[in-house]
């Protein structure tokens, strides 16, 4: 690889570049009118088009006129077994029919956009091809080819053609890696047609979103003297912008470990109107960058076997000079192939998808990185392009930043972690601890984010308590200003004492430094052994598993008795609880009924996150009118995994 100062790629604006060595912000771009091309830089591309705006990247729009399949890159076979291959990389394969595989099949032919390469003799086998993603499709194509066959000099239109034929397809990819088996139709039926007369055969059908195709041809007589067919080609038409692609980075060399800031990245919008393409704002399509930083320069784990058929890691030459497992009964054992994977012991995982230029992707420190786009929309005339892109970085504040978490009355946890009940606030003691090479400038800012709101406490320096020159409460956490700088002189370790919750099986507890008076970029603490005084070396805590079977916890109901008068006295009932162990936003529904079971008011039917919550009811009914005095009920629902969960409280109204 290439150090940075031989990578960068000017954009639009006129950046002036210096080298992180001299303590200054540096810029990674790519794109704009005056930046190289994105095809230089590009590693996979599934469904984007590299070429309608050289300087940008955009969705493939497919066109009526515009075979699909030779505009991608093919691989063979269903579990292709060359190194390169990647989900998402399109593939042909053939099924298992009621008369085996022909030896010698090569099924590339079909999907070369050569009419003269063809496959003969067919047999019963069927054919599925996967385009790595779903495409607005609405017409496939397929025929002999054309010509006269070598050997009885018959022409192969109309002889060879198929007697009748079946074309189905599907969008669920879990399906097809676990299907097994004959002969089944996907999903979706496109087409069945018994009795066919025609050499070229069009299928059209109403225009959607698929990714897998399926082709069988039906047994029947042939005109040829053999009774054999042929097949040249299989071609997918369409209309529209593909709803999803995808374009991942090829790895990129920094030069040296830096802290990643932010990336600045311009998008614009557009619309076909009457075939040209006009700009439209107002668009829902999205462009989103993802980002991922590593230690070395292979992403990607290469993984073997070992004599006791445990996975273990190789390097890229000596994988390719392994056995490939092509079928479920190739042993997972010394001297063949595993799989492909992440590499996540030198590399981070992927950031959050970015939807907004000049977003911090908050991964950690590392030399080496590697970006991934992806543009959506949700309607087939419109789509997002990424106009151009800048990575931010600057040089690291330290060596590393090593933190552990454990809770203030048990330092040193059984199993290295600590374990706290749900739902409950809990101390807990932070410590952070830089290693440091020369040159490096230390850090005096401490941003921690916590599972739930946190309250600081106290900041000790070794074991003297010291006082911060400022602490800021943020909405999940705080920042810690420190009274001096933490630098290669300090050798002690930093310890925060906080408090907060936690309202799911696990949580983490992110930090990052920084110095107030330069102009680089925060650097993550990662988990590790930050003081002899802590034995977790992580920034992870767990649930006990004791306190994970409440999904609802701490109903309450404030005050139990209402007046809604008016008078600003007791007029509302404030209904408090607490949303614990899920996973996502859950979906929690709370209605006030009369003891008869009526339905007086839905006060909220929407998803909220884990945490403390709180609703009002005003003593008032759909229409808006006061209630009668008497007893009312509030019921509590949440839908968590399948299973609902409610409670119900007591509301008195009186006058």
């Amino acid at each position: 690889m290439k150090k940075l100062t031989n990578l960068l790629l000017v954009a639009a604006a006129s950046l002036i570049v210096r080298g992180a060595l001299h303590g200054e912000i540096v810029h990674w771009s790519l794109g704009g009118p005056s930046g190289r091309n994105w095809a230089e830089w590009t590693q996979q591309n599934t469904l984007v088009d590299l070429s309608a705006q050289p300087t940008a990247l955009q969705p493939l729009q497919l066109k009526p006129d515009e075979n699909l399949v030779p505009q991608l890159n093919w691989t063979r076979y269903k579990f292709p077994i060359v190194s390169y291959f990647r989900p998402g990389m399109p593939r042909i394969w053939p099924g298992t029919g009621e008369i085996s595989t022909p030896k010698g099949l090569d099924l590339m032919s079909f999907i070369d956009g050569d009419s003269g390469t063809y496959v003969r003799p067919l047999g019963n086998n069927f054919f599925t091809i996967d385009l790595g993603a779903p495409v607005p499709a609405e017409r496939m194509v397929f025929y002999p080819p054309e010509g006269v066959d070598p050997f009885t000099q018959e022409p192969y239109r109309p002889n060879f053609r198929l007697a009748g034929y079946e074309i189905s397809a599907s969008n669920d990819a879990i399906f097809i890696e676990r299907e097994t088996g004959w002969y089944h139709a996907l999903d979706v039926l496109l087409a069945r047609v018994e009795q066919n007369f025609d050499s070229v055969i069009e299928a059209n059908f109403p225009r959607q979103n698929l990714r897998f195709f399926r082709l069988r041809p039906l047994p029947g007589p042939s005109l040829s003297i053999s009774g054999e067919r042929a097949l040249a080609e299989i071609e997918v038409y369409g209309s529209g912008f593909v709803p999803g692609a995808t374009w991942l980075s090829r790895v990129v060399d920094l030069g040296e470990p830096v802290n990643i800031g932010g990336v600045i990245f311009g998008v614009s919008k557009w619309r076909v109107e009457d075939g040209v393409l006009q700009p439209a704002p107002e668009s829902l399509a999205q462009a989103t960058v993802e980002i991922k930083t590593g230690l070395d320069d292979t992403a990607i784990a290469y993984l073997s076997y070992n004599d006791l058929s445990q996975a273990v890691e190789v390097d890229s030459a000596a994988y390719e000079r392994l056995k490939p497992r092509v079928y479920s009964y190739d042993p997972p054992a010394v001297g063949w192939r595993g799989p492909i994977v992440e590499d996540q012991e030198q590399w981070s995982f992927w950031s959050r998808p970015l939807t907004h230029s000049g977003s911090d992707p908050q991964t950690p420190a590392g030399r080496y990185m590697q970006l991934r786009i992806r543009l959506e929309t949700d309607q087939v005339w419109e789509m997002a392009r990424l106009d151009s892109l800048i990575v931010q970085a600057s040089p690291l504040l330290a060596e590393r930043i090593l933190g552990e978490v454990a809770t203030a009355d048990n330092a040193n946890p059984e199993g290295k972690i600590a374990q706290v009940p749900i739902g409950e606030p809990i101390e807990f003691v932070y410590a952070i601890k830089g290693e440091f090479a020369a040159g490096q400038t230390g850090f005096d800012a401490v941003r921690v984010s916590t599972p739930a709101p946190s309250l600081f406490k106290e900041l000790a320096l070794g074991a003297a308590l010291v006082s911060p020159d400022s602490v800021v409460s943020e909405a999940r956490g705080f920042v810690v200003y420190l009274p001096q700088v933490i630098g290669s002189q300090e050798k002690s370790s930093l310890f925060l004492k906080l408090e907060t919750s936690l309202y799911g099986a696990a949580g983490t507890f992110a930090a990052e430094v920084f110095r107030r008076q330069t102009a680089g970029f925060p650097q993550q603490v990662q988990g590790g052994n930050a003081s002899d005084d802590i034995g977790t070396d992580q920034i992870r805590v767990l649930a006990l598993a004791s306190s994970l079977g409440s999904v609802l916890s701490g109903v309450e109901v404030r005050p139990p008795v209402i007046t809604p008068q008016g008078d600003g006295v007791n007029d509302r009932a404030l209904i408090y609880y607490t949303l614990l162990n899920t996973q996502t936003n859950t979906l929690v529904q709370a209605v006030v009924y009369s003891l008869a079971g009526a339905q007086v008011r839905l006060l909220s039917a929407s998803r909220q996150a884990a945490g403390p919550q709180t609703l009002e009811w005003d003593g008032r009914d759909e229409g808006g009118k006061i209630v009668p005095p008497g007893l009312y009920l509030a019921r509590l629902e949440v839908e968590s995994d399948d299973v609902s969960h409610a409670q119900t409280r007591l509301i008195s109204v009186a006058y």
